[in-house]
């Protein structure tokens, strides 16, 4: 951006006035929620240029994501964050969010294989709102291209997410998995080749980083990475969506 423009929001046409997180700072975890010693996660943090209206309306989406991003991933910092943290959220008579991701719990059958013995037991089954996570994701994805547009530009066309931790409201995903394990090992495997500019954006990559790629025919996918493992792919499509990116 240059010294003399004015900027603008990355969500609309009004002169931003302040600056939005970008994921939101309830993903970060807080000193005083880690061990002695533990990094400064809220140190320099992606920022974008905002209204006052568009300044983090989704609080309470962003919360049940990052909620929901913990409980599900496998890191050992998502599960501090977990127990300092969202665990006294979860159980606050007043709260609610505690309320919106246990009321769908119900019992389920499994089963788990050890030393080539499967042994079945019961456990719960928690139905999540994806459409939620996907609008905090979409959210992210908009304005992470904002960026690296230099604040020049704003994706205004389809962007779908996807994620292979998650299945869609339809089940759509399952026909999906083949194509989107291929583009999530290009994307790891295209880390070391420095023509495809595939490296890891954030200061704070054990909490989040995003990659992101242009392909030939000018659509964008943008690789976002919570805790190291969960990953969404937001597609930034003109056009028709169908899911032929190539590296």
């Amino acid at each position: 951006m240059k010294p003399s423009e004015t900027p603008k929001c990355y969500c609309c046409e009004q002169i931003a006035t302040t600056k939005d997180h970008v994921p939101a700072q309830c993903f970060f975890p807080e000193e005083k929620h880690l061990p002695s010693g533990c990094p400064d996660y809220r140190n320099n943090l992606i920022t974008v240029p905002s209204c006052s209206e568009h300044n983090n309306p989704r609080s309470r989406d962003d919360e049940y994501a990052a909620v929901v991003i913990a409980i599900n991933s496998k890191s050992d910092l998502a599960l501090t964050m977990l127990k300092s943290r969202w665990v006294r959220a979860l159980l606050r008579r007043e709260g609610s969010l505690g309320k919106k991701i246990f009321s769908t719990a119900r019992g389920a059958k499994a089963i788990s294989r050890k030393n080539g013995i499967i042994i079945p037991y019961e456990t719960l089954a928690v139905s999540y709102q994806i459409e939620r996570i996907e609008c905090v994701i979409e959210s992210i994805a908009r304005a992470l291209y904002y960026r690296e547009s230099g604040y020049q530009k704003k994706w205004v066309d389809s962007c779908i997410i996807k994620s292979l931790k998650f299945f869609n409201r339809d089940m759509g995903y399952a026909q999906d998995d083949c194509t989107l394990n291929q583009i999530e090992q290009a994307f790891i495997h295209g880390e070391k080749y420095q023509g495809l500019e595939l490296v890891r954006k954030g200061s704070n990559p054990d909490v989040f980083y995003y990659q992101f790629f242009k392909s030939d025919d000018r659509n964008f996918i943008i690789r976002t990475v919570f805790y190291s493992d969960f990953t969404f792919l937001a597609f930034l499509k003109s056009g028709e969506t169908t899911l032929n990116f190539v590296f």
